[in-house]
């Protein structure tokens, strides 16, 4: 039931401020034939590193797949503290998006916030997966507030401190919100997510012909992230001919290098390269649109390692198996100091549309505030 609570004073933490745990929705053969034998490694991997920081939550279809988890966990050794379960039919994985967003008030209250969801502009079957929100909210009995727009939370980066920083693309966007202009969106989401000051980088069309095809018309999380209240890191390439390049990468940076927080600070701006070769696919598990009809090896573009998860003494980060992984982690290294910095070969889900980040959803601690 929705709790009749104002939204008002409730606010988005940062995602390294300190998490009760982590969401995952496990991989399963429902939608996509073969898609949990293609990915249940990756996930148990999340697991292994996740549980020794925080809970995990994990989403699974039924009691049978709960059961074959546990004996998955079990059988790789890695055992079942602060490890839970919750039965919640899904269509798919993508807990960041379908899932719910947390949001904290100062007098230690935590509510979700139930953003509506339609399948990355209607391009996937989404029903299932719209309801996670509201049976996650059932099952811990907090309130659950439901904004009257379309937002998907890899679309979503705060700062903690006033500040919001999307893509017009995945949003402002008449596959997502039709008719409803930038102003109003920023209304809405600051009444729900508690901020004050918009970062817009205009972002990219998934149907762009020579850019996509890109399911999430740009997601934040894989173009630039916040690392603490001003220094972001942001995706860049040093394959300067390429049309990614040309079209998205440098745009975002001089929009980047204009931007301020929400104290009218400037950013702190630290590239973060992409992948130095592209990745392609060879395998049609669970793919999508134009892959799902290919019969040869299609190229995916180069892989984002802004796609990362920060967790309480961890940070995991896609890797590819690529040159560029070590630097990648490095450079990470850097902004998150006293964390472990752990690489997930992301390779299979980067294949299906998304790496790290897009597949874990952070559950904040709630504190009182003085």
């Amino acid at each position: 039931m929705e709790e009749k609570l104002n939204p008002i004073g409730f606010h988005m933490p940062a995602e390294w401020e300190p998490h009760e745990g982590v969401w995952l929705q496990w991989p399963h053969d429902d939608q996509w034939p073969g898609y949990q034998l293609k990915q249940e490694k990756n996930w148990l991997l999340m697991v292994e590193a996740l549980h020794k920081y925080e809970n995990v939550h994990i989403i699974v279809q039924d009691e049978r797949r709960r059961e074959h988890v546990e004996q998955q966990l079990k059988f790789f050794s890695i055992g079942l503290e602060n490890i839970d379960f919750y039965i919640i039919p899904t269509n798919d994985v993508w807990v960041r998006d379908n899932g719910p967003i947390f949001v904290v008030n100062k007098e230690g209250r935590l509510a979700i916030t139930n953003w509506r969801f339609n399948g990355w502009g209607g391009r996937y079957k989404h029903q299932i997966d719209n309801l996670v929100p509201s049976r996650i909210a059932k099952e811990l009995s907090i309130a659950i507030f439901s904004p009257p727009i379309v937002l998907e939370g890899g679309g979503v980066e705060v700062n903690g401190r006033g500040t919001f920083m999307a893509t017009r693309t995945s949003i402002i966007n008449p596959n997502r919100n039709p008719g409803i202009t930038q102003k109003d969106i920023e209304k809405i989401i600051s009444k729900y997510l508690g901020v004050k000051h918009f970062i817009w980088l205009t972002g990219m069309s998934g149907d762009d012909p020579e850019l996509g095809p890109e399911d999430t018309d740009c997601h934040i999380d894989g173009s630039a992230r916040f690392v603490n209240e001003s220094t972001v890191l942001y995706n860049w390439s040093d394959d300067e001919a390429s049309p990614e390049f040309r079209r998205v990468l440098k745009v975002h940076y001089e929009e980047l290098k204009s931007a301020t927080t929400e104290s009218g600070k400037s950013l702190t701006l630290v590239p973060l390269p992409n992948t130095k070769c592209p990745l392609y696919s060879t395998s049609h598990t669970g793919a999508g649109g134009s892959l799902a009809k290919s019969t040869e090896a299609v190229e995916l573009g180069r892989g984002t390692y802004c796609n990362y998860l920060v967790a309480n003494g961890v940070v995991l980060v896609p890797i590819y198996g690529d040159a560029n992984d070590d630097r990648a982690k490095r450079i990470i290294v850097e902004q998150f100091p006293g964390r472990e910095i752990i690489g997930i070969d992301a390779r299979t889900i980067y294949e299906n549309g998304g790496m790290i980040h897009c597949v874990t959803q952070q559950q904040p601690v709630i504190k009182i505030e003085e």
